[in-house]
């Protein structure tokens, strides 16, 4: 190699900050620690059962694809009619979604699916779960979409759901060779790439610590974000960890994301709230939130509807 084996001060190229490509979540308040998910790193997110991991993470895809980029989604539990018609109604905002007798059940008129699925076609792709969850045939069904579909950003959703060939006697082994490839291919192939890790048991406040499987997976990664509701448990075990008081304002909020480990910026143990919207499955910082996506522009065709990437230095 041409490089020197160990570098000095002078030797070393500095990192011009503007040129790493960052995508947001959408989510302002978390944008603004961490500036986004950068191309080249790899997050990972965990959360209870029915955290709404799997609801934000579609809404990131929004997001994504919103700010003229391209996202894959893999999604092991959810087949693609499901995954689709989340987005649909993410896309489409409580003004666009229509209630039924059902409390929690509500639907976007075809007219507007039509809109939607122009505007997410060729920019969103979701895997196609009939060709089955083998690890590597995973990743280089994944490696074809990036090469030939421009991918910026990848979905995994969930490690559980992932076929690692693994038996109870290398399961840990198995996992960090995954999870080491995984953050290989990131850097290889120019994409930021989210993993949705689930928690073992925890008896009191999940931590980055209860999160399953082998200790590599926290230490290789970039990020880790867990997402917590804020139900009863949430209040009961967060006033005895934290001793906040009953009117902490966090307790305002429907769901928080917090940040575990952000290896660019060095944020950890940062709470952020936000309001769930249930006509539309949408998470925002704000109670009412109006956001209207590409696809609600008048005069613009599918192709042109998103935005440019946004500055990071502007937020």
């Amino acid at each position: 190699m041409s490089e020197p084996l160990f570098f000095t001060a002078k030797t070393i190229k500095p990192k011009d900050r503007s040129q790493i490509v960052s995508i947001r979540t959408g989510i302002k308040e978390l944008d603004k620690k961490i500036i986004g998910l950068n191309k080249q790193e790899v997050s990972c997110v965990s959360g209870l059962r029915g955290s709404a991991k799997s609801t934000w993470l579609s809404q990131i895809a929004l997001e994504v694809v919103h700010d003229g980029y391209r996202v894959a989604l893999f999604s092991g539990e959810l087949a693609e009619n499901r995954v689709l018609e989340w987005l649909q109604l993410q896309a489409a905002g409580k003004n666009h979604t229509h209630s039924t007798k059902y409390e929690n059940y509500f639907y976007v008129d075809n007219d507007d699916k039509a809109k939607i699925n122009s505007w997410l076609d060729q920019k969103l792709f979701v895997y196609n779960n009939r060709y089955g969850a083998k690890s590597s045939d995973l990743l280089k069904s994944i490696e074809d979409c990036i090469v030939n579909k421009k991918v910026d950003l990848v979905i995994l959703d969930n490690l559980m759901s992932i076929d690692l060939d693994a038996t109870s006697y290398n399961k840990n082994e198995k996992q960090t060779s995954f999870i080491q490839s995984v953050v290989k291919f990131s850097r290889e192939h120019d994409v930021h790439i989210v993993l949705v890790a689930h928690p073992r048991k925890a008896i009191g406040f999940l931590r980055m610590d209860d999160i399953a499987g082998t200790a590599d997976l926290t230490n290789a990664v970039d990020n880790v974000f867990i997402i917590h509701r804020v139900n009863n448990d949430f209040k009961r075990l967060t006033k005895q960890m934290f001793l906040w008081k009953p009117d902490n304002e966090i307790y305002d909020y429907d769901n928080v994301i917090e940040i575990c480990k952000n290896r660019d910026l060095g944020y950890q143990d940062e709470l952020i709230g936000m309001y769930y919207e249930k006509e539309s499955k949408r998470f925002s910082c704000v109670s009412d939130n109006q956001k209207i996506y590409g696809w609600e522009y008048d005069g613009i065709t599918a192709d042109e509807s998103v935005s440019l990437p946004y500055d990071p230095f502007s937020l």
